[in-house]
């Protein structure tokens, strides 16, 4: 061994290194462990390995007078003994030989040296000009406002590592069906609490809204002529000829013939005014225009009305134009729709259908509004790692060959990529499409001054400080929208719509486009992939709006802890996350989008509309039985042009045509600003204003929501002159406006203001949220160690825990004071407003009065959103439901599961005649695929998120704090609030899909 201790053998590696022996090793090990060492102190009782070989090497040198010799050439701080054994003199080889090997040693460790130092210039000048980098860019921002959305010099790709590639990244993001909203609305159930039967529970799941439509039929049949119709489309053409562009009157009589027979033999003259076809250069500069002169209106109004609110009805025309604004407006989207399927056929557009009958007065009265028909919405998240397209596709691809004879090793036992799924190469959580970072050349519209404080909106404009401080600034949001509808429907704007620019989008964006259409309209999407129709910055949108509402519901339950968290610090840090960053590029794509087609501007357009009637003046979207319509009939033809497909544009005008007491508050706030020409989202006291219309709204929901359930109270009550008066009024004449507004998480024994400032909370938080997103610069995602380590932040979150009502309302007052809110006593009594829900109340009574509604609007506080409240004993609940027979065969169950988010008994184990009542299938049905039971007899969680299954501690311990699975020491089990508000967390946070330790535990198709 000593013989060969010093030989040096040839690596076969091509590192520049070197031939090593024995002895060089373990000196390079030992001063390995030497820096080690000096950097980080020594534990108690830890071994010092540094100078263990340290004293191996000085033995080698002992014994064997050639170490010796190569320990003094490798390491000369070793302070050796010079005493050699006088039976080594002897055979010590010739000085000539060994000079030669220390030369070339010398030698080599030189060339290494010299090498190791050029590594370590070059690494420490990129590090240098990398931080120059960052800090000139940051300071760039600062000063001139600009969104750098890329930061794509510190974003690599996760899959090719190339930190000089030229090419755009995309964030791996995560979309998923979601039921949190009515888990809130419908609250917890209870342990010891029959739920609904099957047939009742299912049609509430369903959410099944029939007769909400509210359209009036004729007492006729319904059907009219041929010739009506030839006068009502001649009509029609007559009144657009005047805003039409070369071509379109002409495209409008062959789009309406192509789908109705009984045109198709008619002659309809066309008066087309064409002449030079007049278009702005972009849509962008159009709604720029439409801004400033709408803030020029706006301001001369402002100034010069001082009679309040206008009582009349809102009309639109001006100038004496005696056409239909709604009817020309709508010829223009008929006149764009026919160019865009001209242009890019769909089968399910192009295609004429015979059968179809000219009946406009009698439509559906089934609404479904706006949104997935499963579930309540789409819920964004993200790791917050980047790829570029072409490394996805390709790495997408090749998991989708390989996902067979790999299974284990790509993670295909919990991923399929037919749909799309798969891990993310860098943190292994689930991600199903990508959101690619905005390019370059759509950069231009996000140029908008962000918001930057509250606090200073009344000092910058006198628009805001008109209305001061001690009423809500009505005028101006009603001023905003009346302005808004009369500028689309001016002449020299419908002129001016640049029909022929019907733009793309980018490549990158048609995964997730694809991907948002086949959650959205999951029994369609095939139909409406390819229809110029769907908007896909609307379906963006709609995600956007549903990830803030279920962020803000998330920021309110505690992480370890069952008392609910309301706190503002709690809120922003949920936002604080990698998240946070998907949704403000979320939202900046979506503001570059929504401006590139002009069947999606019309679309806008046409909301704004509508937005107007339903705000400003009430305005039924019911019209007396015999009357003639132009505007009702245009909407009519577009509704049964594809009546067997229902399209989302007449899904949104007809939730938009909803009374605005209908609606909810927050949705109501983020469907106006994406109509309205898009500076005004970052027009601070536009958007204030908006703010303070629809907090107006929520305040008369709970006002009817607390006069439904305390109508002798409020005859006995001393509210004099106010809004809670005038609203008791329509209550006397309309007792049925109660079974609308439901709400099951207020104590009756409350005050009504202290209730009114708790149900108008969750509104103005989830503003709060929105304000933040707007307002607050995200260039790229946080780093892994913030997002991966979230648990760290418990503590934090435990620290801003805030619990009691006083403590609730305080947050309320401070959120009414950020937003510039009067005190609750001057909105009661505001005038404006009081005139305003009056005209809202005889909206929605005039909607509502004649066909009865199954659907109900749900009033909540800010209330954490909580699974089944179980008993304390384990023993209670098991003697309940340890004996629970299937609803299918009548048999006791073998291993019943309570579901959790619902309290149904259903069975994991696979049954053919048990199939409605297996875990999977009541997970789709229940949760949009996700689902959380206990298992009694095993007394632990299965987490269920479509056919994927992991397992989750128990929530029931000993007195010891341990687990007792499948009770086999039959020792008295107890509920662990902390356990089971961390399970309660993740169902909020829809963090299965997101937890790493989750997923390195789950499943598919089986049952553990």
């Amino acid at each position: 061994m000593f013989a060969f201790a010093g030989e040096e053998i040839l690596e076969g590696l091509n590192d520049g290194s070197g031939d090593q022996s024995l002895l060089s090793l373990l000196v390079l090990l030992m001063r390995i462990h030497k820096r080690e060492s000096s950097d980080n102190l020594l534990e108690a009782g830890s071994c010092n390995i540094s100078s263990l070989i340290e004293s191996l090497l000085k033995r080698f040198a002992e014994i064997d007078a050639g170490c010796m010799t190569k320990l003094l050439q490798l390491a000369p701080e070793i302070h050796l003994s010079q005493s050699v054994p006088n039976f080594e003199r002897n055979t010590l080889g010739s000085p000539s030989d060994s000079e030669k090997h220390k030369a070339k040693a010398r030698e080599r460790q030189a060339a290494i040296l010299a090498k190791m130092k050029a590594e370590q210039s070059k690494f420490l000048s990129s590090m240098n000009s990398a931080t120059d980098d960052v800090s000139n860019s940051g300071a760039e921002v600062d000063s001139d406002g600009a969104q750098n959305l890329e930061g794509s010099m510190q974003d690599v790709c996760s899959l090719c590592h190339d930190p000089n590639s030229k090419n755009p990244v995309s964030f791996l993001v995560l979309l998923q069906k979601s039921r949190l909203l009515s888990f809130i609305d419908r609250g917890p159930p209870s342990w010891d609490q029959d739920q609904l039967p099957n047939k009742e529970q299912n049609s509430v799941i369903a959410k099944t809204l029939t007769n909400q439509c509210g359209i009036s039929s004729s007492s006729g049949s319904g059907m009219i002529s041929s010739t009506q119709l030839t006068h009502f489309v001649q009509d029609v053409v007559t009144q657009f000829a005047n805003y039409a562009q070369p071509g379109e009157v002409n495209a409008i009589i062959e789009f309406i013939k192509a789908r109705f027979p009984l045109l198709r033999s008619s002659q309809v003259s066309s008066a087309s005014k064409d002449g030079k076809d007049r278009t702005m250069n972009t849509f962008e500069m159009l709604e720029q225009d439409m801004y400033f002169s709408m803030r020029k209106e706006m301001h001369d109004n402002m100034h010069v009305s001082n009679s309040g609110l206008q009582t009349g009805k809102f009309t639109a025309a001006e100038g004496g134009e005696s056409s239909s604004p709604e009817s020309v407006l709508l010829a223009k989207y008929i006149a764009a729709l026919s160019r865009e399927i001209t242009e890019h056929p769909s089968s399910s557009e192009s295609a004429p259908n015979d059968e179809l009958q000219a009946d406009f007065s009698s439509q559906s009265l089934t609404y479904d509004g706006f949104g997935p028909a499963d579930c309540d919405g789409v819920h964004l998240s993200s790791c917050g790692h980047a790829v570029h397209q072409e490394c996805h596709d390709r790495y997408l691809s090749s998991l989708k060959e390989r996902y067979v004879r790999r299974i284990v090793f790509e993670g295909g036992h919990i991923v399929d990529p037919d749909q799309g799924e798969f891990l993310c190469p860098v943190c292994r959580r689930l991600a199903n499409s990508v959101l690619p970072s905005l390019p370059r050349d759509f950069q231009k519209v996000w140029t908008q001054p962000m918001i930057s404080t509250v606090s200073s909106l009344h000092a910058a404009d006198p628009l805001a400080s008109s209305s001061g401080c001690d009423s809500l600034q009505l005028q101006h949001a009603l001023f905003l929208l009346k302005s808004a509808a009369k500028m689309v429907e001016k002449g020299d704007i419908l002129k001016a719509i640049p029909l022929q620019r019907s733009e793309k989008i980018w490549p990158d964006l048609d995964s997730i486009s694809r991907f948002l259409i086949k959650l959205y309209f999951p029994n369609r999407w095939d139909k409406l992939s390819g229809s110029a129709r769907v908007n896909h910055s609307m379906i963006m949108w709609d995600t956007l709006k549903y990830s803030l509402v279920s962020m803000e519901i998330a920021a309110r339950c505690g992480r370890t802890h069952m008392t609910p968290t309301y706190s503002l610090n709690a809120l922003y840090k949920e936002l604080k996350s990698s998240s946070g960053f998907t949704l403000s590029l979320l939202l900046k794509i979506v503001q570059n989008l929504r401006s590139k087609n002009s069947l999606h501007v019309l679309q806008r357009f046409r909301g704004i509309q509508l937005f107007a009637q339903s705000v400003c003046s009430g305005v039924p979207n019911n019209y007396p039985s015999g009357t003639y319509r132009c505007g009702e009939n245009m909407s009519s033809i577009l509704a049964h042009i594809g009546k067997e497909v229902s399209y989302p544009d007449i899904q949104f005008w007809n939730w938009v045509a909803e009374p605005v007491l209908a609606r909810d508050a927050f949705s109501s706030l983020m469907w106006a600003l994406f109509c309205l020409p898009h500076p005004f989202l970052f027009c601070q006291d536009s958007l204030l204003s908006l703010v303070h219309v629809f907090y107006g709204a929520s305040v008369a929901q709970a006002i009817i929501m607390f006069c439904g359930k305390h109508q002798r109270e409020m005859r006995e009550s001393n509210f004099d002159d106010s809004l809670i008066t005038d609203i008791s009024k329509v209550f006397g004449e309309s007792e049925w406006i109660k079974n609308f507004f439901v709400s099951n998480n207020i104590d009756s024994s409350s005050d009504i203001i202290n209730v009114i400032r708790r149900l108008s909370f969750p509104y103005l938080r989830r503003c709060a949220l929105l304000w933040k997103l707007l307002s607050t610069s995200v260039s790229a995602p946080f780093c892994d160690r913030d997002v991966l380590n979230r648990s760290s932040n418990v503590v934090n979150y435990m620290m801003d825990n805030m619990s009691g009502g006083q403590e609730e309302l305080n947050v309320v007052q401070e959120l009414e004071k950020m937003f510039k809110i009067p005190p609750l006593f001057f909105v009661l009594k505001d005038h404006n407003l009081r005139s305003l829900v009056t005209k809202w109340l005889h909206h929605f009574c005039k909607q509502y009065e004649v066909f009865s509604s199954q659907h109900v609007l749900h009033v909540t506080p800010a209330f954490p959103f909580k699974l089944m409240r179980l008993p304390h004993v384990y023993e209670d609940l098991l003697q309940r439901y340890i004996k629970q027979k299937c609803v299918g065969c009548k048999n006791v169950l073998d291993d019943p599961a309570l579901c959790l988010l619902c309290g149904r008994v259903c069975s994991p184990n696979w049954k053919s005649c048990c199939r409605e009542s297996g875990c999977q299938t009541h997970a789709m049905a229940c949760g949009a695929g996700t689902g959380v039971f206990l298992l009694i007899k095993k007394t632990t969680i299965l987490l269920q998120r479509c056919a994927r299954q992991a397992p989750w501690p128990s929530p029931y311990l000993d007195a010891f704090g341990e687990e007792d699975i499948d009770t086999i020491r039959g020792k008295p089990l107890y509920l662990n609030e902390e356990r089971y508000a961390a399970l309660a967390y993740m169902v909020a946070s829809h963090g299965f899909d997101q937890s790493s330790k989750v997923l390195s535990q789950t499943t598919i198709g089986s049952f553990f």
